[in-house]
């Protein structure tokens, strides 16, 4: 390899060029880099949703759900295959391996499509065609709410929410836009049966009359010489009036129309598929994808542009509200972490000016600009965007990123001391430990490799800071060996004439003596380390430990059950007197509900449930951030005091993947009974804990079924079919289908409806008339044998085509998960005795934990050999490496102490933090023992050689650390990434101590290094 500083020094003008590139380029690039608030990663689940009209759930499950999930399984790349089976509606969610390359889900899916369509054929008559949604993981992040008063309804609604929707969808970077609570119209036509008695016609010749008239019809076409003539049949309902006027003939050849007979009403579907209201008033959700590869903020301004210039043209009484602008999160989130990043430049640049004087300073400072120019150059050729992780990346780099240049300026300014040249100090001080700060640079690296390689969702979210910090450490490594020896012959002064010792002060003199003490104690001192080491691993696991820290936004959330059986209109009552307790608090801005399913996936980690017309989902937000954790605990205690029937699951938000409950451990056989009893004795057991909450069933509660028998006897006697029965029962509940009015482009269902459907209960049901072929009225009771009443599960859940039962429950406010979580299993495990054929399987966060840490781990092999591999190179032998990776395990001892002090947890992202102590500490450690291998080389005794090299380390090794531990104090304070911060700052303040005293007492016991008396300085 050419001499790069020689080379720089040489050709000054070519170096100025590139560096002028990495910094303009980086300013540029900052401008058009796509900015989120969070990094992008795609969920890699679709749902297939089928509806079976009258069936039951087992009968969804073995003639829809098994056939489906039969073929689906036999795909590439399938993970796991997850279902619910509900009364005539079959949803199935199917999971790939989370190795699966983004670039090929597309195939991935219309895979999945083809499976599917040879699976049609096989469905029983009645089943719908199979809908396969892999659209599921869309983030509409910009999302509205438009709400109305009174005097508007939902039609009105709906018109201006089109019309938002036609002119968002065409701005530029908006990939889709979706509306929710949409109500479905329909015509309703309430016929009365008594009426149909006094013409003696029966609701089946007005279902066949109005079939066959709605219908299209194909006329075909006419020749007319060499013309060929369309002819069209135009004699379906164009107006309401037109259905109202259709003529019926009576069986004595009367005619008569059909609104002598029925009252024709256009209204909605009743019950409601979804519902929401905002801010007390009926409304309807607008969600707003915009496209990975955009800039969010950019984006969202030119949204709020076209929303500005429609909003006037909006009538008084119907108002859109900003329910959750990822566009201004991300902008405010970038913000903020922008100012973190400059006050780290700041706090790094001021230390070394502190300590290595003004001339260093600026020299190292400046080395750190081009670092970061250059990162965000390349980030904007490789299509890495800025979020909260990249930018986390760039402070946690901020210390290293300095390390190389430390180390050179620091060489160089020693040598000119003693009297060397600048240009030669300078050359001397880059190329001497160029390869040990390149092995060092490459080791750090590696210690982040694992978060790139892992197949993870999870690990997915953080790995832009794997590459911010790749791509900034090898910059740094070569600026230090280029821009610094350049620079460094501009700022640094040149070298003296007179030669000074500089470790010739009392400073250096102390450290001497410390040293050598220990070196003497070798044992006392190792064995006390090892004490410290172990005492750290006890804290550690009793510490409270967090899979995802929540975040500091001014919004909470929430999901609320009712018992399963409730329909979603006594949702819509209690949510009402919800959300107007929530509308009373002061701290409160907007509130906004959703029924029937959750709203568009607005946030990242948003769960998703649905369709279940038990179920709401609550969005609030708040003035300011500092009262969201607040306000969300007293939420949660008012719905458990005041509303003990509803399952609440409030949170703040996190970026962690959504689950049911947060601890989930669940059965897996064939027989449903089986199943009760084995998650009864697991939920008594979960019950009986002191530290968990709303224990509960993963099938819910059962629901109340009612059924008439039909008898075939009594029935055909009389000539009444079965299907007969259904479709009366029908016109006197939901209302039974007659055909569609079609309506400009909108097709609303025709219903026929029993005009005193209001009425019917379960008693006078028992008397509904059924109507003869020959025009006889006789009532339900007798055509069925017997009316039977009991309870059943309104659903069948599955996984991987078994099914699987859950119990759940929830930790108390302040908990610790893992710890109640262990104590649990252990006990179910224990107690529960499981026939055969049966497993038990975890599910909930742990299941997501154990899944993100074994994808980390996976790696972590490679990552070690790597990392060995190097230090073998560098060091040509195995007593060295060794030393130094002994040094690994003892930043626990740090790590421990850093999250005690500042009350953190240990997550996730600290989790993150441990890896990059590994390559810190590496770093450091190597920057030493290769110096010891130079003294040694330079003619020095062993024990001098030790004690010249560590003390020549001790300046730039506080240096290094020190940048980066204050570097790091404006993420402290961060929700996300608060956790990390403690960790690096501990483990790196404690490694610092490890590096220039624990490594040369280590390294004295293996190399056999002793002092002559004459060594010990008094």
């Amino acid at each position: 390899m050419p001499n790069l500083p020689k080379y720089s020094l040489d050709n000054a003008k070519i170096v100025w060029f590139f560096l002028a590139v990495l910094l303009v380029g980086g300013v540029v690039a900052f401008g058009e880099l796509g900015k989120k608030e969070d990094s992008p990663f795609v969920i890699k689940s679709a749902a297939i949703v089928t509806r079976y009209p009258g069936a039951t759930p087992r009968e969804v499950e073995e003639l829809v759900t098994e056939p489906i999930e039969r073929e689906i399984q036999s795909m590439r790349r399938v993970y796991k295959i997850t279902s619910d089976s509900y009364y005539g509606l079959s949803k199935i969610m199917i999971e790939l391996l989370p190795s699966t390359p983004a670039d090929e889900m597309p195939q991935m899916w219309d895979e999945l499509r083809r499976k599917v369509l040879g699976v049609q054929p096989l469905l029983p008559s009645g089943a719908s065609e199979i809908s396969v949604s892999d659209d599921f993981g869309d983030v509409y992040g910009i999302y509205y709410g438009l709400s109305a008063g009174e005097g508007y309804d939902y039609e009105n609604l709906r018109e201006w929410a089109q019309r938002i929707k036609t002119e968002l969808v065409t701005v530029d970077g908006v990939q889709k836009v979706t509306l929710f609570g949409e109500q479905s119209p329909v015509v309703n036509v309430f016929v009365s049966l008594s009426a149909l008695s006094n013409f003696a016609l029966k609701p089946d010749d007005v279902i066949r009359i109005l079939q066959s008239q709605n219908t299209l019809v194909s006329s075909g076409e006419k020749l007319a010489g060499q013309m060929e003539i369309k002819m069209i049949e135009s004699g379906t309902y164009k107006t309401l009036g037109d259905l109202a006027d259709q003529l019926l003939t009576t069986p004595s050849g009367r005619q008569i129309r059909l609104r002598d007979i029925a009252r024709v009403e256009r209204g909605y579907a009743e019950p409601p598929s979804s519902l929401m209201r905002i801010d007390g008033r009926k409304g309807i959700g607008i969600g707003i994808s915009t496209a990975s590869d955009r800039d969010v903020v950019k984006t969202g301004g030119e949204i709020e542009a076209r929303l500005r210039a429609l909003l006037p043209q909006i009538p008084v009484g119907i108002d859109l509200t900003t329910l959750y602008p990822e566009n201004r999160i991300a902008r405010e989130a970038n913000n903020v972490f922008i100012a973190n990043l400059l006050e780290s430049v700041a706090i790094v640049i001021l230390i070394i000016m502190a300590v290595m004087g003004f001339r260093a300073g600026l020299l190292i400072g400046s080395s750190l600009i081009f670092s970061i120019g250059g990162t965000l150059l390349v980030m904007q050729f490789i299509g890495e965007g800025l979020n909260r992780t990249s930018l986390a990346g760039f402070i946690i780099a901020m210390g290293m990123l300095v390390d190389n240049a430390i180390v050179v300026t620091d060489n160089a300014q020693k040598a000119m001391l003693q009297g060397v040249p600048r240009r030669d100090a300078l050359i001397g001080g880059a190329t001497g430990p160029q390869w040990g700060l390149f092995g060092a640079t490459f080791i750090a690296v590696c210690s982040f490799l694992p978060l790139y390689l892992a197949p993870s969702s999870v690990a997915e979210i953080v790995r832009p800071l794997f590459v911010v910090l790749a791509v900034s450490l090898v910059l740094s490594w070569v600026l230090a060996l280029s821009q610094t020896p350049l620079f460094g012959s501009y700022i640094l002064k040149n070298g003296s004439a007179v030669r000074k010792d500089p470790y010739a002060n009392r400073f250096y003199r102390g450290f001497d003596r410390l040293l050598a003490g220990l070196i003497r104690r070798r044992w006392l001192t190792l064995g006390c380390v090892a004490l410290l080491f172990a005492a750290s691993l006890a804290v550690m696991g009793a510490m409270p430990q967090n899979f995802f820290p929540n975040l500091d936004k001014p919004y909470f959330r929430a999901d609320c059950f009712l018992p399963d059986g409730y329909n979603i209109r006594d949702v819509e009552r209690n949510m009402a007197r919800i959300e107007s307790w929530l509308r009373r608090q002061p701290a409160v801005k907007h509130v906004s509900v959703t029924m029937g399913s959750s709203p568009p996936r607005y946030y990242l980690a948003s769960s998703s449930f649905g369709p279940r017309p038990n179920f709401a989902n609550i969005l609030v937000e708040l003035h300011s951030k500092d009262s969201t954790a607040v306000v969300e605990e007293r939420f949660d205690r008012y719905v458990r005091e005041c509303y003990p029937d509803i399952l609440v699951r409030s949170s703040l938000f996190k970026l962690s993947p959504a689950v049911e409950a947060a601890i989930e451990i669940g059965f897996v056989g064939e027989n449903i009974d089986t199943l009760v009893a084995l998650t009864g004795q697991a939920r008594q057991i979960m019950s009986e804990h002191p530290l968990t909450t709303s224990v509960r069933n993963s099938w819910g509660n059962k629901i109340p079924v009612w059924t008439p028998v039909y008898s075939q006897v009594k029935g055909l006697r009389m000539g009444i079919s079965r299907q007969a029965m259904a479709r009366q029962l029908t016109l006197a509940s939901t209302g039974y289908r007659l055909g569609e009015f079609r309506e400009g482009d909108r097709f609303m269902p025709v219903l026929m409806k029993d005009e005193r459907l209001g009425n019917y209960d379960l008693s006078n049901l028992r008397t509904l008339p059924l109507y003869t072929p020959g025009g006889r009225v006789v009532p339900l009771e007798q055509v069925v044998d017997r009316f039977d009443f009991g309870y059943d599960f309104g659903v069948v859940k599955r996984y991987n085509r078994r099914r699987v039962m859950m119990a759940q429950c929830d930790p108390v406010r302040g908990a610790n998960t893992k710890e109640v979580f262990g104590q649990l299993l252990a006990s179910i495990r224990e107690k529960v005795e499981l026939p055969e054929g049966y497993s038990l399987k975890v599910f909930g966060e742990e299941e997501s934990q154990e899944q993100s840490n074994r994808a980390l781990a996976a790696n972590m092999p490679l990552t070690f050999l790597l990392i060995f591999t190097a230090l073998l190179l560098l060091f040509g032998g195995f007593k060295k490496p060794f030393v130094i990776l002994l040094m690994v395990p003892l930043i626990f001892i740090g790590v421990v102490a850093g999250l005690l002090v500042t009350g953190r947890m240990f997550d996730f992202f600290a989790l993150l933090g441990v890896l990059g102590l590994v390559g810190m500490n590496i770093k450091n450690a190597i920057v030493l023992v290769d110096r010891i291998g130079i003294e040694n080389r330079s003619g020095k005794r062993p024990y001098e050689a030790l004690l010249s090299a560590t003390r020549s380390r001790v300046v730039p090794v506080a240096m290094a650390s020190g940048t980066t531990i204050l570097g790091m104090l404006p993420l402290l304070f961060d929700s996300m990434f608060g956790g990390m911060a403690a960790t690096i700052m501990g483990g790196l303040f404690v490694a610092t101590f490890l590096t220039v005293l624990v490594l040369p007492v280590t390294y004295s016991v293996f190399f056999g290094v002793k002092p002559d008396k004459t060594d010990f300085r008094s």
